[in-house]
C-alpha cells in the first residue's frame, strides 16, 4: 500500500512540475511573444492587386528554456520559406529578431509592444536593395492574429500585406 501511495505521489509531483514548466513558456524578457507561441497560424497572402492568393503558415516555438523563440514561415506555392529567431539583445536591452528566407532575403530588427500590438521595426535585405520595414501582429478577441506589413522601399512609407491568421491549434 505504501508503494502505491508513493507512486501516486510521484505522479502528482510530475503533473505539477509539468504544469509549471508549461506555464513558463519563455523567459521574462520574451514574455510579449507568448501570444504567438505553440500554434500553427494559417492565413492567405494576397498579391498587391488582389488577383492572386497563396496559403501561408507561421509557427513560433520557445527553445532553450524559453531564451529563444524560433519562427518558421512557409508559402509553398511561392517557393518561400523563412526561418528565424527572436532573442534578448543584452547590449540593446530589447528583443531582437533575425529571419532568413530561402530566396536570399533576410530581415533584422527589434520587437516592442506599441498600442497593445506586437511590432517589429528593422531592415529587410533583398539581393538588390535594403530598406526599412514595420511588421505588426494584433490579436483579436475571436483568436485571430492580424499581420500588417509596412515598408519604405520606394521612399515614403507604404502599407503592404494584411494577413488574417487563424490558429490551427497547439502543436
Amino acid at each position: 500500500m505504501k508503494k502505491i501511495a508513493h507512486f501516486f505521489g510521484f505522479l502528482f509531483l510530475v503533473a505539477v512540475l509539468q504544469t509549471q514548466t508549461e506555464a513558463q513558456l519563455v523567459s521574462e524578457n520574451l514574455k510579449i511573444l507568448e501570444p504567438l507561441l505553440n500554434k500553427t497560424w494559417a492565413g492567405e497572402l494576397k498579391s498587391p492587386d488582389g488577383s492572386k492568393s497563396w496559403k501561408t503558415t507561421h509557427e513560433y516555438a520557445a527553445l532553450w528554456d524559453g531564451t529563444i523563440v524560433k519562427f518558421t514561415g512557409s508559402t509553398p506555392e511561392r517557393n518561400a520559406n523563412s526561418e528565424g529567431y527572436f532573442y534578448w539583445d543584452r547590449a540593446e536591452q530589447k528583443i531582437a529578431v533575425l529571419i532568413v528566407n530561402n530566396n536570399g532575403i533576410y530581415n533584422r530588427g527589434f520587437v516592442a509592444v506599441e498600442d497593445s500590438v506586437i511590432t517589429i521595426r528593422g531592415t529587410i535585405s533583398f539581393p538588390e536593395r535594403t530598406f526599412e520595414f514595420k511588421n505588426t501582429f494584433e490579436f483579436t478577441p475571436d483568436g485571430k492574429m492580424i499581420d500588417r506589413w509596412f515598408q519604405n522601399a520606394f521612399g515614403s512609407w507604404m502599407a503592404g500585406h494584411v494577413i488574417e491568421f487563424t490558429s490551427m491549434g497547439n502543436e
